[in-house]
């Protein structure tokens, strides 16, 4: 049935019907129409198939889109010609912006500015009438009820969608009429219209082109400063100024430190504040505390997350600097009385900034500590404050964010990102981009007891450093600082000296034959139990951890992975008595004396066929008090301990494993026996022949003080007391964990040097690594690690104890009592130290060898690891762009302005064919580099590379190269697919799910099908689009461990509908974020733009 409507479909478009009545009408003589808004990149296509039309007439309303309907409600109001032209001078500008980037739009664009300065088209806006309607009149040049004309109505406006030419189309329905009347009514209205307007001419279409990137020819320079205009942003023109406290330095590269953090902080709600140990990071995280207050308004709240020893540092710093009633103070393992809302802490939504002290405490996400504190960081802001900003800030401070694996700074970034829609550039996908990396380096470290693999370690962490590290983490080692000329001439000015730290001095001890003997003899029966690779094997079975492992199955199917668990035990307890053995002989000797006597107290259960299994209740230690086994069981039932669970026979065990306990005490007591008998220390030995003449030479200890750290307590009791007794020195300071508070005074008095009140009464301090930690000891500049830790990291912490602002020696040394190699050859104790450290080197740089002369330290600049000693480069470019900020103002604002889609062509033989491209949203930006293979995501650095340019450098004349508008469109698809689609979680596919995730999706989904109730089912998305986002990490995992308990029986899980209704219910409470709307206005990424792009001719 024919019909005088038509939409946009396929054919059927609005370009599609003025093609056809231009084609047949002869005698068509003008065009004129009225629209809502006017796109002069819709103009080129509609001007081809006007041919050689005499008269073009185009009437715009009111443009009513989103950016300016702050305008139109004026412009109802207000017939003022210069504010109309104003505004469509805005959309005209916005229109060229918006456009597809192509030849043929930009030739459309600028013939139409032709065509109005020859007269052909002409324009005027419509001001004072709410004008919706769009019209457009075919008319010849004399029209009568004899001669054709049409009129064809509808929603269709000039534009590339209006008129059907975008693809896929936009809907549009419009009425298409040749009847006279009809026509001639509609143009009467036209010229009624017309008659009211304000005309454009040419000189202002003139005016408004020039101010677009197609009528405006950058430099190459010009279009470089640019660049890093918009890459620092704030930082350039930040002028923030901080009233520092009385006796608080100002230092600058702390103050840039605030700037960069600051930024890093709105743009990615979180950073990690990674200086070195001892250049203030307590410091620089409160100033920028202090300036959020400040941005945020009075109503902001701080969360102070810290390790107990570090409590009074904070308190007192935030009272420095005026915000300590802002902020709440909370050890990091007390967090869940946030949660349950105990103590008087503020709920977790109330929290608008979070900082984190040594956050690597946080590095795994499988503890309970690291899921209260992502629940609190990732819970909605109540208070939206000046700043409008749902979503919490988050400051993660550590000199060794970065701790064994990958997963560490994964877990870690995941406090303030989510794994989709992650705000890193270049990172659509956290995980995504993590888990390849973390699979290689497992594979790594299966492999380095065959193999050096530390350069393969490098690669990972690199790769880790320039995607990640660089764009959201403050780090400066000291030598960053010293390679800056500013900095330099900043700390010299004011008096500090940051010494040099040696490499390490290594510490051998030798052992007699006896000696040897007998620790050869030890180690073996330390290290070869009977294993699946190990059948044979002859040493402990270290049986006592592994009973739940022997338990008969029908008495095993309540403990979840019962035999995993007794052999990850039995493995900590190896490595812990080879451990033992390295650190002391005397430390040893009382680990064999525990274990020989916790062996024989299982052995007594089974004698008493009262074995007791219950973790939680420290059995070992009730029966080292001499509790008798009916009275721990009444113990455990006074508890809460149901005696059934807790409590088996001996006949619930496999018979073998009380021949593995007879067979442990067997070797436990020979080897007793044994070292019952060795008296001698020659690690001890040692250790006092360089106490008297190397540890206090005055040539390398001017200030006569020594730190020194064990892992073990029980060695430090054995130096102690050999010291204070057999050598008679009264000036050691012994500090472990239950006396640090009682001794925090005294340590202050005799080895903080920022400490006014100085004494000399302690000389030597022996510690654990419970002074590892936010203390400071440079009165001393020699440090002695008596063994080595497990946690390598921690050797840097040591360090940093002494390496701080205010230390006064020139160097500082550190000695090292490597592992044997005999136990390196277990534990590779030695390897596991180099692998982890060495990682750590590369992902974020450091000053010096920490643990031994082989280790490979990368003085690396933040951008450029192929330079030593160079300054950094990130902090270079800041200052290029500060000094033209500083120095020539006019000419940066210019730079600054320069429109959208600015470009440049440039002769260059080695990168010719190439295009570099800046696109930007409102939350990322992203590089890349087109060639005619393809196109890439590149870093910063490397694009800065590209487009460097010397003030002097002529661009050549732009040509309208097709592989350009190529590679722009290339680079512009890329972006939509990494970052508009990947922040969809609706569209998130399966492969971009790991198989935790997949189980606990398929529940929750399997959940909404047994039920009818719509609250649940509603709460069940919800939790799926947590999942989907990556937003908390135990969450997937609790839902998995809660699917296998019903093992897809729908029948049952149809009868404990409420009961998974409570869960549901207490997951929706705990697990609480943003809703999609929030989330979508706080991360918005559509709508990408050309920032610039340079093309290589």
């Amino acid at each position: 049935m024919s019909t005088k409507f038509f939409n946009n479909n396929h054919g059927n478009t609005l370009f599609e019907k003025f093609k056809g009545i231009a084609e047949g009408m002869p005698n068509l003589h003008s065009f004129l129409a009225v629209v809502g808004y006017f796109r002069s990149s819709g103009y080129f296509k509609l001007r081809k198939e006007l041919g050689d039309i005499s008269e073009i007439k185009i009437l715009v309303g009111i443009n009513i889109d989103d950016i300016f309907r702050k305008h139109n409600k004026a412009l109802l109001m207000l017939a003022d010609e210069e504010k109309a032209k104003e505004i469509y001078h805005s959309g005209f500008k916005e229109d060229i912006v918006n456009a597809l980037y192509s030849r043929e739009v930009e030739e459309g664009i600028l013939q139409m500015c032709e065509d109005l300065v020859s007269g052909r088209l002409q324009m005027r806006i419509h001001a004072t009438k709410n004008l919706h309607a769009k019209f457009y009149l075919c008319l010849p040049e004399n029209h009568s009820e004899h001669s054709d004309g049409w009129v064809i109505m509808g929603s269709s406006n000039i534009s590339d969608s209006g008129l059907g030419i975008k693809q896929p189309p936009q809907y549009e329905l419009n009425v298409a009429m040749k009847d006279f009347d009809e026509v001639k009514y509609c143009s009467d209205e036209f010229w009624a219209l017309w008659s009211e307007a304000i005309p454009l001419t040419a000189e202002d279409i003139g005016g408004y082109t020039t101010e677009t990137y197609l009528g405006y020819q950058p430099t190459p320079y010009e279009l470089y400063i640019k660049v890093l205009i918009d890459t620092f942003g704030d930082q350039i023109e930040d002028d923030f100024s901080i009233q520092l406290p009385d006796g608080v330095k100002d230092l600058k590269y702390q103050k840039d430190a605030v700037i960069q953090g600051y930024q890093m902080l709105m743009q990615h709600n979180g950073l990690f504040l990674a200086d070195v140990v001892g250049l203030g990071k307590t410091m620089i995280a409160t100033m920028i505390a202090k300036r959020f207050v400040e941005e945020n308004g009075r109503n902001t709240n701080i969360l102070v997350v810290y390790p107990p020893a570090l409590e009074d540092n904070w308190k007192n710093t935030l009272k420095l600097f005026g915000i300590y009633k802002k902020a709440q103070f909370i050890t990091n393992g007390s967090l869940s009385k946030i949660l349950e809302g105990r103590d008087q802490y503020k709920d977790k939504e109330e929290f608008d900034l979070i900082i984190v002290d040594e956050a690597h405490g946080f590095r795994s996400d499988s503890s309970g500590k690291y899921d209260e504190l992502q629940k609190i960081c990732k819970s909605p802001c109540a208070n939206l404050g000046f700043l409008k900003s749902l979503q919490k800030k988050v400051m993660l401070l550590s000199a060794t964010p970065l701790n064994n694996r990958p997963d560490d700074l994964l877990n870690q970034l995941l406090l303030f990102q989510n794994s989709q829609g992650c705000t890193i550039d270049g990172i659509p996908n956290l995980k995504g981009f993590f888990t390849p990396l973390i699979y290689e380096y497992k594979k790594l470290m299966r492999e380095r007891a065959q193999r050096d693999v530390t350069s393969e370690v490098d690669k990972i962490y690199e790769q880790i450093r320039g995607k990640v590290i660089d764009k959201i983490t403050v780090r400066r080692t000291r030598n960053n600082i010293l390679n800056d000329p500013d900095y330099k001439a900043d700390i010299k000015s004011q008096g500090i000296i940051f010494p040099n730290i040696l490499p390490p001095n290594e510490l051998e001890y030798e052992m007699d034959v006896d000696t040897r003997g007998r620790f050869y003899e030890t180690l073996k029966q330390l290290t070869d139990g009977r294993s699946e690779n190990n059948p044979r094997g002859k040493g402990l079975d270290y049986a006592r951890y592994r009973a739940v492992e022997f338990l008969k199955p029908e008495y095993r199917s309540k403990y979840k992975n019962a035999v995993h668990i007794g052999q990850t035990l039995a493995g900590i307890y190896r490595v812990h008595m080879v451990k033992r053995l390295e650190s002391s002989f005397y430390a040893f000797k009382r680990s064999l004396r525990t274990l020989l006597r916790i062996t024989n107290d299982m052995i007594k259960m089974f004698e008493e066929n009262k074995v007791i299994i219950a973790p939680d209740l420290k059995v070992k230690d009730l029966q080292a008090k001499n509790m008798e086994l009916d009275q721990i069981i009444e113990y455990a039932v006074a508890k809460g301990y149901v005696r059934e669970d807790i409590l088996f026979t001996a006949d619930c065990f496999d018979p073998i494993f009380l021949n593995m306990l007879h067979h442990d005490r067997e070797i436990l007591q020979r080897l007793n026996s044994d070292w019952e008998q060795e008296q001698d220390d020659p690690k001890f030995d040692k250790f006092r022949e360089n106490l008297t003449h190397k540890f206090f030479d005055k040539a390398i200890n001017p200030s006569g003080k020594l730190v020194l750290f064990s892992e073990s307590v029980d060695t430090l009791s054995y130096l102690y007391e050999r010291l204070t007794k057999e050598i008679g020195r009264t000036d050691v300071l012994m500090v472990t964990a239950a006396n640090r508070n009682r001794l925090m005074p005294t340590i202050k008095e005799n080895f903080d040097a920022n400490f006014e009140n100085e004494s000399t009464k302690y000389n030597i301090i022996i510690t654990s690594d419970v002074l590892a930690e936010g203390v400071n000891l440079h009165r001393s500049n020699v440090i002695v690690n008596y063994d080595s830790p497990w946690n390598a990291t921690r050797l840097m912490q040591r360090i940093g104890r002494v390496n701080r602002i205010g230390s006064v020696a020139p160097s500082i040394y550190n000695y090292m009592f490597y592992p044997s190699q005999q136990g390196d050859k277990e534990i590779q104790l030695y390897k596991n130290a180099l692998v982890k450290l060495q990682g750590f080197h590369s992902a974020f740089g450091e000053d010096a060898q920490i643990y031994s002369k082989e280790e490979i330290v990368k003085v690396f600049k933040m951008f450029d690891n192929n330079v030593k000693d160079s300054i950094d480069k990130k902090i270079a470019l800041l200052r290029e762009v500060r000094d033209v900020y500083n120095s020539d103002r006019k000419l940066y604002h210019k730079i600054k302005a320069l429109p959208m889609k600015s470009r440049v062509m440039r002769e260059k033989d080695k990168h010719r064919g190439k295009s570099v491209i800046f696109v930007s949203s409102n939350v990322k930006m992203e590089f890349y580099l087109a060639t005619s293979k393809g196109v890439e995501a590149i870093d910063f650095l490397d694009a800065v590379k590209y487009l460097k340019a010397k003030p002097e450098e002529l661009p050549i004349p732009f040509t309208n190269e097709i592989e350009h508008y190529k590679h722009v469109n290339c680079a512009l698809d890329q972006y939509t697919t990494e970052y508009v689609e990947a922040a969809d979680t609706s569209s998130i596919n399966r492969v971009d799910l790991d198989k935790t995730s997949l189980e606990a999706n398929k529940f929750l989904r399997t959940i909404k099908q047994i039920t009818t109730d719509t609250q649940l089912k509603l709460q069940c998305d919800t939790l799926i689009r947590y999942i989907n986002e990556g937003i908390y990490s135990q969450l997937p995992r609790y839902l998995k461990s809660l699917s296998r308990e019903y093992k897809n029986d729908r029948l049952k899980m149809k009868q404990e509908e409420y009961k998974l209704q409570m869960e549901i219910d207490k997951l929706i409470v705990g697990y609480q974020t943003m809703n999609k709307e929030q989330r979508h206005n706080a991360q918005d990424l559509s709508n990408p733009q050309i920032i610039i792009s340079e093309y290589f001719k």
